[in-house]
């Protein structure tokens, strides 16, 4: 008989965070071993113990025999812990976006493996809705793409109200700016934006509506806010409520959470309903396979120009703010 091949070793660095946990439980239910957890103090050794995780407090007490290691920190502090374990030789999946904004991904730029050795997760990328969606986008001439991003939260506080993470536009819409950009070519130019801190009255932008133009000619709209309600159907448990809807000459389609509409010139009508997925378990298998080699859904270049996008787009909100504010 031949030897078991042992499970992938995996560390998590911000184990005890929302984002942190999760990455932890779904590796260990995906088949890997989540053999370290990187957390200041005592908050991650209960699911240290849970996992059977050794707890330690710096990433300077990582072992050498890691296959990945996970980063799951607020934005502007995950780029330069990133860039110091890539220099070190790790494998990395470190949470989206690569950074705040396109200042501080340039600390990854330079670093040892970045277009290699990394993975950016875009969890929307491993939902099954999007594979079909990229190839009815590969057959028809698209005119415009509207996306509404809704993310449930109670309070808007700890570090999504640090002005220097970017608001909701970084931290929720980038991931239909990632999605968005990656079908198409070129950079966008941000043809208006605008931005509110109404519904909480956080320090920094909680609901944004921008529309950008590809060089192509296609249109792309974005409303991306964070909402005390909670809603009826969304992905993550219903903690965020996707509608992707994209016209095209020949026909349209309506992506919402689980569901898929496609409409062709003719009228004729479709819909697929998928059976609701925890989107970072798919990302964790994928990332698994990562180790073995294969490429990313997103490496650091696509990041990187979705963070370039969002931070025009920040810029152009802020601006109109300050214009409505004179």
């Amino acid at each position: 008989m031949s030897e078991k091949t042992p499970a992938p070793r995996v560390a998590v660095v911000g184990a005890a965070g929302w984002a942190g946990s999760r990455h932890a439980r779904v590796f260990a239910a995906a088949g890997a071993d989540v053999a370290v957890l990187v957390e200041r103090g005592e908050r991650g050794l209960a699911l240290a113990q849970e996992l059977g995780a050794k707890h330690v407090s710096s990433i300077k007490e990582l072992p050498d025999d890691l296959d990945l290691v996970v980063v799951a920190l607020p934005t502007t502090m995950q780029s330069v812990i990133v860039a110091d374990l890539l220099n070190k030789g790790f494998r990395v999946l470190t949470e989206k976006p690569v950074a705040a904004d396109a200042e501080g991904a340039a600390v990854l730029a330079g670093a040892s493996g970045v277009h290699d050795r990394l993975m950016v997760g875009y969890t929307l990328h491993h939902h099954p809705g999007a594979q079909l969606l990229s190839q009815w986008l590969r057959d028809n001439d698209v005119i415009a793409v509207s996306v509404r991003s809704v993310a449930h939260k109670k309070d808007i506080d700890s570090w999504r109200a640090d002005p220097k993470e970017g608001g909701v536009a970084v931290v929720n819409g980038i991931h239909a700016i990632e999605l968005i950009s990656s079908w198409f070519d070129g950079d966008p130019k941000v043809l208006s934006a605008s931005a509110s801190s109404s519904l909480y009255g956080s320090p920094v932008p909680e609901h944004v509506v921008a529309t950008l133009e590809f060089p192509k000619g296609v249109a792309f709209t974005l409303q991306s806010y964070w909402s005390p309600w909670q809603e009826p159907q969304g992905l993550n448990q219903g903690d965020w409520s996707l509608t992707i809807d994209i016209l095209a000459s020949t026909g349209r389609v309506v992506w919402s959470n689980d569901s898929l509409q496609m409409w062709d010139r003719d009228g004729t009508h479709s819909v697929t309903t998928f059976e609701p997925s925890d989107l970072f378990h798919r990302q964790a298998e994928a990332a698994l396979k990562f180790c073995a080699g294969e490429t990313p859904a997103v490496t650091f270049t696509q990041a990187l120009r979705a963070t370039e996008i969002a931070d025009a787009l920040v810029m152009a909100a802020s601006y109109t703010s300050s214009l409505a504010a004179t």
